[in-house]
């Protein structure tokens, strides 16, 4: 909302302070309740900083306090609580199974390692934490990997990826981050490939689980799941004691976090015009009626509709996706009749997500496996393992 004669800026604090170690000039000092240390700030401008504009400082963790001595006669200070944060306190706890004990139930904790198990029985699988040291020759594969991985996964939601104005921004800045060891990227390997990363940035004791994304051909595994677990050992080796999942109430979040608060939002302007006064009023009522429109069903029904509705647009121009049938036979056919293929070859990646679905069903290596077109028929294929193999076929 924007009004001709009133200047309004806003600014999410979370994305400054952790990415840029900056903290808005209205406030002269911060305290981390985490490690109860105070931060001053140099930012600081005191009333420079104000001059006629509306200033909203959103997404404060409740583990921060900020100060500022602009609290007089002459300027409105207002605090609006929205938005929840997800977080992970590691404060007690000796280890990521440890943690687990007291968040999830025996059978959840008995899935996971299983999903551990078969991922790296399946794989040649390799965990890589980049924090203080990192190429730029690894750190522009891993970023264009990460792209693609975002990219493959939004469009797989129907969705619109809501940092990619900013990625541009993001990647320029992040590589001297991490060599300072104020940003980390963790890697699952499959080899020499990147199936699951993920982008943090540190502050003190405090990991911030800023964007992270996964290959959905190996969906069968929770590697998602497996990052999250593999990363709070990490955390408890280093010392960290906050994990933050900031905002966005998604399932793994809720199902990890042991914390949730509500950020604070900031609102800071001279008080020198009522209508200045009423603008920040209107504001907050929007966003009371937007936050319960989000937690009733006419938000997700409206999601649902966008979602169809981009699908509908993408299924114009794209073909829809074939149906794959699978049939277990009890023997190989000649050799003459199959042709061996190979899955990474970019031509036949329609097939990877079936191979890996067949390894974890049958426990199978990855050089246990060959995967054969058969010659005679038309989007035909074999996937043979150790004990068992099956035919593939496109339709």
């Amino acid at each position: 909302m924007r009004l001709p004669f009133i200047k309004y800026s806003k600014y999410n604090f979370s994305f400054d302070f952790f990415q840029k170690q900056h903290i808005s000039p209205f406030y002269n000092k911060l305290f981390n309740y985490i490690n109860y240390e105070e931060v001053l700030s140099p930012n600081f401008e005191s009333e420079d900083a104000i001059g006629n504009t509306i200033h909203e400082i959103k997404f404060i963790p409740s583990y921060f306090s900020l100060e500022t001595p602009l609290l007089t006669g002459k300027y409105k200070f207002i605090k609006y609580n929205r938005v929840k944060n997800f977080r992970i306190n590691l404060d007690g706890f000796s280890n990521a199974e440890h943690y687990l004990e007291g968040q999830m139930g025996s059978k959840s904790r008995s899935q996971l390692r299983r999903r551990i198990n078969r991922l790296e029985t399946c794989f040649n699988i390799k965990y890589t934490f980049y924090y203080g040291q990192i190429t730029k020759q690894e750190y522009d594969c891993i970023f264009n990997a990460l792209e693609l991985l975002i990219e493959r996964r939004f469009n797989q939601r129907g969705d619109a990826y809501s940092l990619k104005d900013k990625w541009d921004d993001i990647r320029e800045s992040t590589f001297q981050l991490i060599l300072d060891k104020k940003a980390s990227l963790f890697v699952i390997y499959d080899e020499n490939k990147p199936i699951d990363i993920c982008l943090n940035y540190h502050f003190k004791n405090i990991v911030q689980h800023f964007i992270r994304s996964y290959d959905i051909d190996y969906s069968k595994y929770w590697v998602g799941q497996i990052d999250i677990y593999k990363q709070l050992d990490w955390c408890f080796l280093n010392n960290f004691k906050i994990f933050d999942f900031m905002w966005g109430e998604l399932v793994y979040k809720t199902r990890w976090s042991n914390e949730i608060s509500i950020f604070e939002h900031h609102f800071i302007f001279k008080n020198d015009n009522p209508l200045k006064s009423l603008f920040v009023k209107i504001l907050i009522n929007l966003y009371k009626i937007s936050d319960h429109v989000k937690q009733k069903s006419i938000y997700k029904s409206l999601v649902k509709a966008k979602s169809n509705f981009t699908q509908n647009i993408k299924g114009k121009s794209e073909k829809k996706d074939s149906v794959i049938k699978l049939e277990t036979i009890s023997k190989m056919p000649l050799k003459d009749a199959i042709t061996v293929i190979n899955i990474n070859n970019e031509y036949y990646k329609f097939l990877r997500k079936t191979v890996y679905d067949f390894q974890y069903i049958n426990f199978e290596n990855t050089a246990n496996i060959k995967v054969f077109k058969i010659n005679s028929a038309t989007n035909s294929y074999i996937i043979q393992g150790t004990k068992s193999q099956i035919k593939v076929s496109i339709i």
